[in-house]
């Protein structure tokens, strides 16, 4: 009974891994010895499970928390993307949406189903954006068939929201590859800039425009000559210039004053304005000098329309004076002669008027 309690305590020792020293007796026995071996082996097997299962716990852990920092990066850029002022679209490589932000509906008044589905049917494009998007579908191809990589575009568009609205954004398309490196869609990202096209617009007209009279100031004028002395070139067709200034001009000033004049030369322009044509051009060239461009229009035609609005300038009843005249030199291009010389010979004309007595057209 002694030997049982002795041996029991001796394999209670063993097993918590303690080093016991042998009962008395069992040191030679060789079924003792075999034994100890054997749950040697079972303890080494279970030290190495319990450590295999205590690295699987630990990867596991890991495994889990990156799983869950993962799931709020996606919840945080889900949040960026839907709550983004911007429209942020994916595009297959056929040039359907995959996905469209819910700020399409923000900025626009389609809903993402409407632009997704059915961008063609709503004309949620122009036609021009539409050409712009087949052209640029057509160039990534080309862009993968060469082995090449396709990195950008950027363009300005216009278009129109759910409620008729014109509307005006600046889109960027990025190319999006895969882990293989294959180009898989088309990212982009649009911004309204309707703002800011009309503050560009308004810079452009003011930069144009004469401030008094608002009708195109003396350097668009000008532009707009060169413009058509070219064309008139490339075409083989005529176009005509008419100066005119205003009779007595300096006398308006000196009777009722520069605010007086100033208010003449603006009911003047409000004038010529309603008495030219869609394809004509007028300007203030300076002082009280106003230029006339009349596309395709020989001597005839030109010396009509200014016989016309001199007549409208002299019926017409201004504010201080009532009644004014003007002279008007005519001259007409036709394939011969610098813009320079086409230019002298109107003034000249329009001297002429007013040397043979103003209140007349004269053509140089």
């Amino acid at each position: 009974m002694d030997d049982t309690h002795a041996l029991i305590a001796y394999l209670n020792a063993f097993l918590d891994e303690k080093k016991p020293p042998l009962p008395s007796g069992y040191a030679d026995d060789p079924d003792f010895l075999l034994l100890i071996s054997k749950l040697k082996r079972i303890q080494a097997f279970v030290s190495e499970a319990q450590k295999s299962k205590s690295e699987n716990l630990c990867d596991l852990d890991e495994l889990i928390a990156l799983k869950k920092q993962l799931k709020e990066r996606e919840e945080h850029h889900r949040l960026l993307i839907e709550n983004a002022s911007d429209i942020i679209s994916t595009v297959n490589l056929d040039g359907e949406f995959t996905y469209i932000s819910p700020s399409v509906e923000r900025m626009t008044g389609y809903t993402v189903d409407e632009v997704t589905h059915h961008f063609r049917e709503i004309n949620y494009f122009l036609p021009e954006t539409l050409k712009v998007m087949e052209r640029t579908m057509a160039l990534v191809k080309r862009t993968i068939a060469r082995g090449e990589r396709f990195d950008s575009v950027r363009f300005e568009q216009m278009q129109y929201t759910k409620n008729g609205q014109a509307l005006w954004t600046d889109t960027v398309l990025t190319g999006v590859y895969d882990d293989h490196n294959q180009l898989k869609e088309l990212l982009g990202v649009s911004r309204n800039i309707t703002e800011q096209v009309r503050l560009r617009e308004e810079i452009i007209r003011l930069s144009q425009t004469d401030k008094l009279t608002q009708l195109y100031n003396r350097s668009r004028i000008e532009d707009l000559l060169e413009d058509e002395y070219k064309r008139a070139n490339r075409t083989d067709s005529p176009f005509a210039v008419i100066f005119l200034d205003v009779d007595h001009f300096k006398w308006v000033n000196d009777r009722f004053g520069h605010q007086a004049g100033d208010l003449l030369l603006n009911e003047l322009s409000t004038v010529l304005l309603d008495n030219i044509r869609q394809t004509d051009r007028v300007g203030r060239w300076g002082g009280e000098e106003f230029l006339f461009i009349l596309a395709d229009t020989d001597a005839t035609g030109a010396l009509l329309f200014g016989e016309k609005i001199r007549q409208t300038i002299a019926r017409h009843l201004f504010s201080n004076p009532p009644h004014i005249t003007a002279s008007l030199g005519v001259a007409v291009y036709q394939g011969c002669g610098t813009l320079i010389d086409l230019i002298a010979r109107a003034d000249d004309a329009m001297y002429a008027a007013k040397k043979a007595g103003r209140n007349q057209v004269q053509l140089g």
